[in-house]
C-alpha cells in the first residue's frame, strides 16, 4: 500500500502546478495555522509553520486538489526542511519536483464533507506508519493570520 501512495504522489511531480481557489485555514493545537495553499493537479498542498526550523512544512494530500465538496479521508505525505529535525535514510521528490530528506507518510481526514470542517491528521516519520493524531479546527473571519 505504501508503494502505491508514493507511486501516485510521485506521478504528480510530472504535472504542471496550479493554484488553489480555496482560502481555507485551520488552527493547530500548537496555535499555528494550517493553510490550504495551492493545488498541483489533484494534490492539495497544505502549509504550516514547523515546530522547529525556519521554513514552513507542507502536507501533500493526494486526491484533495480541487475537491471542495464531498471530502473524506486521504493518503498524504509531509515534508519539512532539514533544520526541522532528523533526516530520513532516503530522500523523496514531492509533486512539484523538490527533493526532501525530512518527510513521512500521513493521513488527513475531514469531519464534514466541505469547509468549514475539522481535520484530523496522523503522521509517521519516513516510511513509518502514521500514528498519533492532531485535530485542526477551521478558522473563519478575523482569526486568519
Amino acid at each position: 500500500m505504501q508503494a502505491r501512495i508514493f507511486a501516485a504522489a510521485f506521478a504528480f511531480g510530472l504535472m504542471m502546478s496550479g493554484t488553489a481557489v480555496a482560502d481555507e485555514v485551520w488552527s493547530l493545537p500548537s496555535g499555528n495555522q494550517l493553510v490550504y495553499d495551492r493545488d498541483v493537479g489533484n494534490v492539495a498542498v497544505l502549509t504550516y509553520r514547523a515546530e522547529q526550523g525556519l521554513d514552513s512544512g507542507q502536507i501533500f494530500v493526494v486526491g484533495l486538489g480541487g475537491q471542495f465538496e464531498g471530502r473524506g479521508s486521504y493518503q498524504a505525505y509531509w515534508v519539512e526542511a532539514d533544520d526541522a529535525g532528523a533526516a530520513c535514510p532516503a530522500s523523496i521528490v514531492d509533486a512539484e519536483g523538490n527533493t526532501w530528506r525530512r518527510w513521512g507518510i500521513a493521513t488527513v481526514s475531514f469531519a464534514s464533507r466541505s469547509f468549514p470542517s475539522r481535520i484530523t491528521i496522523s503522521r509517521g516519520e519516513c516510511l513509518g506508519a502514521p500514528s498519533g493524531r492532531i485535530t485542526a479546527r477551521p478558522v473563519v473571519g478575523a482569526g486568519v493570520r
